[in-house]
């Protein structure tokens, strides 16, 4: 079954620089490589830029002069063509500030955008800085539009400088605003966190469409994982946990299994050193559900029952839901469907409560998928029916692919593989407009039987072949090992 998921926030305390100015290597006239001033004044031999080319030597001192036994020299020996000389880098006042700044980030490298927010300048004027400093060898690119600072010699030694502090609160917050605008334009459904208000000089991205916010949360989520060590490290509690809520959904999406493991185990910390009741019970129902896809069933079963002890000890029927919601697929997973069941019939009562109809929908689906499952076709259809309904009322787009996954699973075990076919095409179509790929793989799974049924062997290989390379990719070896043993049947 496909589920759909997933207070103030301070930034990460500045993190010490490797390096404290510009790196310097050769010597050259103080004229043509001093390097602009920064805000400390730094001793001359430390504000010297990159090098370039030595000066040419004139004719006079480019040859020794002859031995008397020596044969004379030609022209072209006496006088080498002199070695092409590079342009000098062209720097500008603050240059040095800027590439401090930029050995700041902790990611592995930067793009524009977010350059501009650690900046406090626009993205043109961000982009542009970056070019510049490129140029001079101060900084390299990556991969187009992204870049990282070059590294100083040992000879410039670490320091922090008194605009840092404010420069990493407005990377901070850029990155964590952006991934919660990147998740709700993806998942509409999900709440809105209570952020911190932004630093001045502080500009989030936007989106337009949802292939533009999953984009952004492929290329970064490398840095996203870094800014939330970074932010444990330096006890940022809220940080920590608002990263984690944020990126919980494209992880489960992607099947980043580990990653999500690893981020709720840091924010469950978080959440208990808060004090946070509310946080708590998110930080166990999600880190439950990890534990669950990574096939840990007893942890993410002590996870989820905290999770629900908290919610009824504090009155919170809508977390208490989502506690039980996630309780009956780890149950599933442990093929465990009647006590599933109970709990996602137990959670679509309290969801219709808190009048949150996205997730209701979702568990009204999961009820329906364990009827399937138990044999009860009549109740299995009449629950993802009631989802299918409630998710296209409210153009909830994971709950339609869940139900439609759903209502193929039914269609194909009463002997309706056509019908099962539709169901799963449309389920498809949805997944991979969503970007989630750990349901796409399970609907192309359950497509091939219908596809082998129907007497399409072919296109039950071909489908068959792509949910076994993403099963893999996802590190799901026990799906992937059932597809390649009923491909070897088909062959």
């Amino acid at each position: 079954m496909a589920h759909a998921h997933v207070r103030p926030a301070a930034a990460p305390a500045p993190r010490p620089a490797a390096h404290d100015t510009a790196p310097t290597a050769q010597a050259a006239p103080p004229a043509a490589q001093a390097v602009p001033p920064v805000a400390k004044a730094a001793p001359p031999a430390a504000q010297a830029a990159p090098p370039v080319a030595k000066a040419v030597p004139s004719a006079a001192h480019d040859t020794a002069p002859a031995a008397k036994a020596a044969p004379p020299a030609s022209a072209a020996q006496a006088a080498p063509a002199p070695a092409p000389v590079r342009p000098r880098p062209c720097y500008a006042p603050g240059d040095g500030q800027v590439w401090h700044l930029l050995r700041l980030i902790p990611g592995p490298d930067i793009a524009a955008p977010a350059a501009a927010s650690l900046l406090a300048v626009g993205v043109d004027r961000a982009a542009a800085l970056l070019d510049r400093l490129t140029a001079g060898g101060l900084c390299e690119q990556t991969a187009p539009g992204r870049y990282r600072p070059r590294p100083a010699p040992r000879t410039h030694p670490a320091g922090v400088r008194p605009g840092d502090g404010a420069a990493l609160r407005r990377l901070a917050g850029h990155y964590l605003h952006t991934a919660h605008h990147a998740d709700r334009v993806v998942a509409p459904h999900h709440p809105r966190l209570p952020l911190a208000p932004l630093e001045p000089g502080c500009t989030p991205e936007v989106f337009v469409s949802r292939e533009a916010a999953l984009a952004w949360l492929d290329e970064e989520h490398t840095t996203l994982t870094a800014l939330r060590e970074t932010a444990r490290d330096a006890g940022e509690r809220w940080t920590v946990f608002h990263l984690a809520v944020c990126l919980n959904g494209h992880y489960v999406r992607r099947g980043h299994t580990a990653l999500q493991r690893r981020q709720w185990a840091d924010a469950l910390r978080a959440a208990h050193a808060l004090g946070d009741a509310e946080a708590q019970i998110t930080a166990h129902r999600y880190a439950g559900q990890a534990a669950s896809r990574a096939g840990r069933h007893p942890e993410a079963l002590a996870h989820l029952e905290r999770a629900v002890r908290i919610a009824e000890r504090h009155g919170r029927p809508g977390p208490q839901a989502w506690a039980y919601y996630i309780l009956a697929w780890t149950e599933e997973m442990a093929g465990k469907d009647a006590a599933a069941l109970t709990h996602a019939i137990c959670a679509a009562g309290l969801f219709r409560r808190a009048q949150q109809w996205q997730a209701e929908a979702d568990a009204l689906n999961a009820a329906g998928w364990y009827f399937t499952r138990l044999g009860d076709p009549v109740q299995a259809e009449r629950y993802c029916a009631r989802a299918l309904d409630l998710s296209r009322r409210h153009r909830y787009l994971g709950g339609q692919a869940a139900a439609l996954d759903s209502l193929g699973l039914l269609a194909q075990q009463t002997g309706r593989h056509q019908d099962a076919v539709h169901a799963y095409r449309a389920a498809l179509a949805h997944c991979r407009t969503l970007g989630n790929t750990y349901q796409e793989a399970g609907a192309l799974d359950r497509l091939g039987d219908s596809y082998a049924a129907t007497g399409r062997p072919a296109d039950a290989r071909t489908v068959w072949g792509s949910a076994v390379a993403v099963y893999r990719a996802q590190h799901r070896l026990h799906e992937a090992a059932s597809v390649e043993r009923r491909l070897a049947a088909l062959s």
